[in-house]
């Protein structure tokens, strides 16, 4: 299904999601969600709109979700999309400490009420949920929590979608990371996943993106790239270049984890029971020291 450039109001995660999204030319995207300017009952509540962010990925999260703010608030105009956020709001305080993005905003926020705050929330959380390390928003005016709300928090996953179509979805996944010891442990996300998108393919650009946590390490080398993933049942069929292949086979990295790891993701999804690896389409027998001949389970 096509997605369209302008999508429908919700989510996250995972958020999250995901993390920022990392493109074929190596650049880092975040999409920045905004009120569509005709709202029909039925229709998209929210738009998107990808920024690049590889000058950003590297700083502090409070920065990056600084920048976020910025950017939504668009006071000098620089992007194309009216901002969720009333004139005249400021953000006056921004921390994140233990998943929690801390947003402190002027008076001005305070005058949006029923749908418009509603829309300016889930824009907010939406964009900001997808730096690494933020999980949850809190927002507050002047210090104080919004009185409208029950939940002191906001996450991706209290985002409702309208749309039929290009709807996001928060699709909770478990990736598999190694600990400085070369043990795998599981790191839990909510990955925002357009329906019709290749839930697979999007677990694997997960992985390749890192972990979150500082304390674990990336599963695999660098220079190794998926070249495709699809599902033959409940198999998901897991497809590598022959140049990441050899990549893997080479690397000093133990192969073994790195094919649990990708197993044990994988199946993390509710529809992929094993996971079949190929290279340029067609079987091997071997990754490393590791039988990948036939199709694997966690």
């Amino acid at each position: 299904m096509s997605r369209k450039r302008i999508v429908c109001a919700l989510l996250m995660l995972a958020l999250l999601l995901t993390g920022c999204a990392k493109s074929q030319e190596e650049k880092w995207e975040l999409r920045l969600f905004y009120p569509a300017p005709e709202y029909e009952a039925g229709g998209d509540v929210l738009h998107s709109q990808a920024v690049d962010w590889s000058q950003q990925e590297g700083k502090e999260a409070a920065e990056q979700v600084k920048q976020v703010v910025s950017l939504l608030l668009n006071k000098d105009g620089s992007m194309d999309f009216p901002s969720p956020l009333p004139q005249g709001t400021e953000l006056l305080r921004c921390s994140v400490s233990g998943g929690i993005a801390t947003l402190d905003f002027s008076a001005a926020y305070r005058r949006l009420s029923g749908f418009d705050l509603t829309v300016a929330n889930y824009c907010i959380t939406l964009s900001a949920s997808q730096i690494p390390s933020v999980r949850w928003i809190q927002l507050l005016v002047e210090g104080q929590p919004l009185p409208t709300r029950e939940s002191e928090y906001l996450t991706t996953g209290d985002v409702l979608l309208t749309s039929s179509e290009d709807v996001v979805k928060a699709v909770p996944v478990t990736l598999y990371f190694p600990d400085a010891e070369g043990v795998l442990q599981p790191e839990r996300r909510e990955l925002l996943i357009y329906e019709g998108e290749n839930r697979p393919l999007r677990v694997t650009e997960a992985l390749l993106e890192g972990p979150q946590e500082e304390t674990l390490q990336k599963l695999l080398p660098e220079g190794v790239e998926v070249a495709g993933a699809w599902m033959d049942g409940d198999i998901c069929c897991l497809n590598f270049s022959f140049a990441s292949y050899r990549k893997l086979c080479e690397a000093e990295v133990d192969q073994a984890l790195v094919v649990r790891g990708l197993v044990q993701s994988l199946c993390s999804l509710s529809e992929v029971q094993r996971v079949q690896f190929l290279v340029d389409g067609a079987y091997r027998n071997m990754l490393g020291t590791v039988n990948i001949y036939l199709p694997l389970s966690p």
